[in-house]
């Protein structure tokens, strides 16, 4: 009896000390989230306690904290630039319409000749042409990123796509004294996409090719095992890494995407399509020359 009574006394002062350690580890755990929810310190949860549940549950709130860290900063990095947008915006439109604006004033001017006034409203015309396309690639963006814009899923003949597209540039190049390498299969490719997002992005691809290249352009429409790949090269030795990282960002501004004709959005436009097909792209610099590389992770279809 004597010896049943010392194993319960035991027993009890174990069960008391480990109760009082679990409730002295949960006070602790309770004032570390105190301190991280008052923003005083970043560091996770720390454990004193060997306990598997204890650090079953230390591991859980650790995961919650690195979770609202990741969101925070996606939600810094949005609001950094939706202000960005704002500023792009409006300096895109503001840079167009103040132009458009000082040449009809001039235009209006009672000491202008008639052929003075005919060459200042083709100047205004010119710029207003430049400011709905600006905000046409607006729109199809905006469009384009929307979660209820679907894409077709068709079989499409990625081969014969590359070629009208290329056709219909004969003229640019001729204009820019351009003779483009051509790499395009004998066969027929095809692939499981959106014709017309395609079409979009080849077009896009080639013209910023054309318009930012400072001297050749390669066009090669390559088959890779299950996949297809668009590789658009154009020399372009002012660019940086740091340019290439950014390149598809519809908020980032370059020097070369800013220019001339330029709205500065095609490059964002073809990644959203190519998000939207399920497809991959991506940037490369070497040796003063630029890769855009096109892939499309669909099934690829042969004859």
């Amino acid at each position: 009896m004597f010896y049943v009574v010392i194993f319960i006394f035991l027993i009890t002062v174990f069960l008391l000390t480990r109760l009082f350690a679990l409730k002295k580890e949960v006070k602790n755990i309770s004032k570390q989230l105190k301190i991280y929810n008052d923003r005083k310190t970043n560091k996770k949860i720390h454990m004193a306690l060997l306990d598997k549940d204890v650090e079953s549950l230390g591991l859980e709130i650790n995961k919650l904290i690195d979770l609202y860290m990741s969101e925070n900063r996606k939600r810094v990095r949005f609001e950094r630039e939706q202000k960005q947008a704002i500023a792009n915006i409006s300096h895109d439109l503001r840079t167009p319409l103040t132009s458009i604006l000082g040449y009809i004033q001039m235009a209006e001017e009672d000491d202008v000749t008639a052929a003075e006034r005919k060459e200042l409203l083709s100047i205004a015309n010119k710029r207003a042409k430049r400011l709905e396309m600006l905000l046409k690639d607006f729109f199809e963006l905006s469009i384009i990123e929307s979660t209820d814009h679907q894409l077709k899923s068709e079989r499409i003949n990625l081969r014969s796509i590359t070629i009208d597209v290329l056709m219909s540039f004969y003229d640019r190049f001729y204009e820019r004294n351009m003779e483009p390498t051509i790499h395009i299969p004998e066969s027929d490719v095809f692939i499981m996409a959106d014709e017309s997002a395609v079409t979009r992005v080849i077009e896009n691809l080639i013209s910023n090719a054309i318009s930012h290249s400072d001297g050749n352009i390669i066009i090669s429409l390559e088959e890779r095992d299950f996949m297809v790949a668009l590789v658009v090269k154009n020399d372009a030795h002012s660019l940086t890494e740091q340019d290439v990282d950014f390149m598809f960002d519809r908020f980032y501004r370059a020097d070369q995407s800013r220019s001339g004709k330029s709205t500065g959005l095609g490059l964002s436009i073809v990644k959203s399509f190519m998000e939207k097909m399920n497809g991959t792209i991506m940037g490369q610099l070497s040796d003063g020359q630029l890769s855009i590389v096109c892939e499309w992770n669909s099934v690829v279809i042969k004859d």
